[in-house]
């Protein structure tokens, strides 16, 4: 009976709740409050309906009501599921995600045996990473419910202690966690209560960490590992042979997976690798033994089996590249090896032209052969582009008559190109290459790309791009914009007809920001449909330009976007451990936690973080919008020494030589651009941290403030030690002689700039007004106003080099340095507005002459700075208009001409300068409003 009187009261509850649910689906946040109040009104210890009054409370960002009633339902010991569930939905919202855990385990004192309420400990837990809380809640749940999954829970929590816990930096502990997990799953074992495949996932998991790979291969060769269906046995016993180096078992297991697979280039690798592996050896193989009695232990073997697979594939009337290029990599090893490839292989040169004869029309071709063109050297190169040619048969006035003849037509200037052949090349000669180009795709439109739907790639649409990078190639010998608008005038061409080619679009979003064209940029950017992870690994193409564009309101729009996807990702990673937990998939886990820890450590991320509170700051107009500010300068929360760079930078197409062995990614300039952008990083970050350091103590009482001082001096000194380090360096633009290079780095920018040594005389200035020491806070004022004073001269100095220059040539460098300017300007009206708060004279009756006198002379001090700051900032903006007003119109017609493109070049030019008047407009707002500012200090 007293049963059914509960159901009855919790189907009331629900149905009293539900108004509320859907109030909150809406978004209509104000409603569900009033639902709340009136359910409250009837029955004010329902705690569900208060727990969804925070919620709104919350997401009509009344934060501080939030919080109340949520510790005021903590006192009240809920342990019903739906209460739990919205108050953790609360702290989830507001990044607090600790107090689910103290939450839950409140509920699970209350009610011990309740084994959802300590799953869903267990499950808060593993969403802050408490491994040791894990273990012991998995461990009570196995206790109370016997259950193998709960078992499993706490294995995989004391291996994450090994791994990511107290044995990372501690091998003792960590030999010590993961001997317990393997007994733990021993026992298992052998009890034979292992009955599901993830269980028998964690245990070569586990073992695999311990180094034990023969025990992992006597697992899989047992019973359990027939119970591994998602996994291939032979691919997963592979893996372990070649960690134990049994070069035996590895060759016998690859020749295996060949026979069944002709074209799994990663087995044809390790099979070569584990052949060279046993002649090393020298290993007496007894052909009679076993499983082993097929292994290949010298280059004829290896080399028969090579060919007996080419000719299966003939035999069945099919290629596969696999055999083939298997060749290449024994020519490779044979060269590693000081070995003569002829009387195996015949000429190398042969090898290249019978396999571009084979699959010269498959778009894959040139990647293939390009990480092998090293074994040729610099003669053969030549004689090999001559003969791809002769080939094709495709030059002079022949043209390509079929669609394979003119994809090995394409395939073969890109080798050519990878060989050498463009480079060196007279400015003519490449000029005509890239007309004949240009013609060839216009002809391979008209025969093969008509009928093709707007997400195809045209057949022909390669001739441009390859055009496009010759045409680059010709902006770098002239110097100037000309080529660049030439290479637009092609791609905005190619778009038009393949609309979705983004390689097309990669290369224009390029070309446009060397122009400074940032609008038009940014609409390319976004017609790349950029989301999700490729904010991160891409955004550099577009954030770094876009940053000193002067569009400002653009500029945040992206910064939006970019933070809101990390933090989208940093909520939805932990539902991604739970489930990995909820459905055993213990192995990809660590991919998961790898995943965030590669997002929170990016250095794209932290880059966007601060580059957004400066534009916040810039737009900043009011205190009491400085005070809501978030400037952890405290925690300094940014350890560059583990930042990542996730950039992804062989996005672009390239058949330059010079990556022809390797990739941009892996080059020097690569690292020496990562190493510049987190310098430029650690000096903006510091900028940044100072500043919010003297806006914390304008917000602070009197209590405070010597050690708020303190504190902000100690970051101005770190600023200033930092960038004479830099400079003492020297720093060197990353060259941009080749297309995939990665964007020069902005801390060049940066150090052109005046930042440190105007915003630190203002801000030693500022704390000498703050501790009334007149007579320094004078010497440090006039520092302050000789360096604020030099600031617009030096940049109008600067702009008007570039007034005789071509068109669009300085454009973008002029942006950079104007921005940069404009920047300084602002963060010294941010100081100049808290100054202004920060010495405003206590409330006191005693002294008050005396008081008075003092803050007649602060008074006049801050009078003098901010005077100093409108006279620079008029300054500025004079210069601006001057400034603007000095664009006049080059003609890149003739260019145009040359490379037979008529006069498409209009459009692009009234386009650029549709960019520039935007950011000219928005420079002059941001202007204004410092102007505004100053006159009400």
């Amino acid at each position: 009976m007293s049963r059914h009187v509960q159901n009855t009261d919790s189907s009331v509850v629900e149905r009293r709740l539900r108004p509320i649910y859907e109030w909150l689906d809406a978004g209509n946040n104000k409603k569900a409050v009033q639902e709340c109040d009136k359910v409250l009104k009837k029955s004010p210890n329902i705690l569900c309906a208060k727990a969804l009054k925070a919620l709104a409370f919350l997401r009509m960002s009344r934060k501080d009501d939030c919080v109340s009633l949520l510790d005021h339902i903590l006192t009240k010991k809920p342990v019903d599921e739906s209460t739990l569930q919205v108050m953790s939905l609360c702290y989830r919202e507001m990044h607090e995600m600790e107090k689910i855990c103290t939450l839950y385990d409140m509920a699970v004192k209350l009610d011990p045996t309740n084994e959802d309420l300590q799953t869903q400990l267990f499950m808060s837990y593993v969403k802050v990473n408490d491994y040791k809380a894990q273990q012991q809640t998995a461990m009570a749940l196995y206790k109370q419910k016997p259950k193998n999954p709960y078992y499993c829970w706490n294995v995989m929590s004391i291996v994450l202690q090994a791994t990511r816990g107290e044995g990372r930096t501690d091998p003792a502990k960590r030999t010590l966690l993961l001997s317990l997990a393997e007994r733990m799953m021993k026992k298992l074992h052998d009890d034979n209560k292992i009955d599901a495949e993830q269980e028998v996932q964690l245990y070569i998991l586990v073992l695999n960490l311990e180094e034990k790979y023969e025990d992992v291969l006597e697992l899989l060769n047992g019973p359990l590992g027939g119970s591994l269906q998602a996994l291939n046995l032979s691919q997963v016993k592979l893996e372990f042979a070649t960690k134990l180096k049994d070069w035996r078992r590895v060759n016998s297991l690859c020749k295996l997976i060949l026979q069944e697979s002709f074209d799994r280039w990663e087995y044809w690798v390790q099979y070569i690798n584990s052949v060279f592996e046993l002649i090393d050896s020298n290993e007496d193989i007894n052909l009679s033994e076993g499983s082993f009695s097929n292994v290949d232990n010298t280059v004829e073997k290896c080399h028969e089996f090579i060919c007996s697979m080419i000719e299966g594939g003939a035999d069945n009337q099919f290629l596969l590249r696999g055999p083939y290029l298997a060749r290449f990599e024994l020519c490779a090893k044979l060269q590693e090896k000081n070995i003569e490839t002829y009387e195996f292989l015949g000429d190398s040169l042969e090898l290249f032209m019978e396999y571009f004869r084979k699959f010269g029309h498959k778009s894959c071709c040139v990647s293939d052969l390009k990480v092998y063109l090293y074994l040729l050297d610099d003669e053969q190169k030549i004689v090999f582009g001559s003969r791809l040619v002769k080939e094709v048969g495709v030059g002079g006035e022949n043209i390509p008559q079929t669609m394979d003849k003119m994809l090995s037509h394409i395939g073969s200037i890109q080798l050519a190109r990878l060989c050498g052949a463009h480079r060196n090349l007279p400015q003519e000669h490449l000029q005509t290459l890239v007309t004949a180009l240009i013609l060839h795709y216009r002809h391979g439109y008209q025969a093969h790309g008509k009928g093709l739907t707007s997400t195809d790639f045209g057949p022909s649409d390669n001739y441009s791009i390859l055009a496009c990078h010759l045409i680059y190639d010709l902006s770098i010998l002239e110097g100037g914009a000309n080529f660049i608008v030439a290479g637009l005038a092609v791609l905005e061409t190619l778009l038009t007809k393949s609309p979705n080619n983004f390689h097309a679009k990669l290369l224009a979003l390029k070309f446009y920001h060397l122009l400074g064209n940032g609008l038009a940029a940014n609409n390319v950017f976004y017609s790349l449909d950029i989301k999700h992870l490729q904010l991160d690994s891409l955004g550099f193409i577009h954030c770094a330009h876009l940053a000193t564009s002067g569009l400002f309101s653009v500029c945040a729009l992206h910064y939006d976007t970019t933070l809101k996807f990390f933090t989208s990702s940093f909520k939805e990673s932990t539902d991604h451990f739970t489930l990995s937990y909820k459905y055993g998939s213990f192995i990809k886990l660590d991919e998961f936690m790898d995943f965030r820890e590669r997002m929170e450590s990016s250095l794209h991320y932290m880059t966007v973080v601060f580059d957004r509170m400066v534009l916040s700051l810039m737009d900043c107009s009011s205190v009491d919008t400085l005070y809501n500010m978030e400037i952890s300068f405290k925690a300094k929360f940014v350890d560059f020494c583990s930042l990542r760079d996730n950039r992804d930078l062989d996005i672009y197409l390239n058949w330059d030589p010079e990556f022809a062995s390797q990739k941009p990614s892996q080059c020097e300039v690569a690292q020496e651009s990562f190493k510049q952008d987190v310098n430029f990083l650690k000096l903006r970050s510091h900028m940044l941290w100072a500043v919010g350091a003297a806006i914390f103590v304008a917000k602070t009482g009197e209590s405070e403030k010597e050690a708020n001082l303190a504190a902000l001096l100690q970051l101005v000194e770190e600023w200033k030690e930092m960038e004479s380090e830099l400079r003492c360096e020297n720093p060197q633009p990353t060259p941009q002689n080749l297309l995939s290079y990665p964007p020069v780095s902005r801390l060049h920018g940066q150090l052109a700039t005046p930042y440190q040594t105007c915003l630190t005389s203002i801000l030693e200035f500022f704390v000498e007004l703050c501790k009334n020491n007149l007579e320094e806070a004078e010497i440090k004022f006039n520092a302050a106003e000789k360096e604020i004073g030099s600031l617009v001269n030096k940049l109008e100095t600067k702009l008007l080099i570039g007034v005789e220059l071509p068109y669009f040539q300085p454009k973008k460098k002029e942006f950079e340095l104007f921005v940069n300017t404009l920047e300084v300007v602002c963060l010294a009206c941010v100081i100049c507005m808290v100054s202004n708060e920060a010495v405003k004279p206590p409330q006191s009756k005693k002294g008050k002459k005396k008081l008075q006198l003092a803050d007649m002379k602060t008074k006049e001090l801050h009078i003098r700075l901010v005077e100093c700051l409108k006279l620079e900032v008029n300054k500025l903006s004079e210069l601006l208009v001057k400034w603007s007003s000095t664009d006049t119109k080059n003609d890149p017609i003739e260019t145009l001409r040359s490379l037979n493109l008529g006069d498409e070049s209009f459009s692009l030019q009234d386009s650029c300068l549709e960019s520039y008047n935007l950011a000219y407009k928005e420079i002059q707002g941001v202007i204004n409003n410092k102007v505004k500012i100053l006159n009400g200090l």
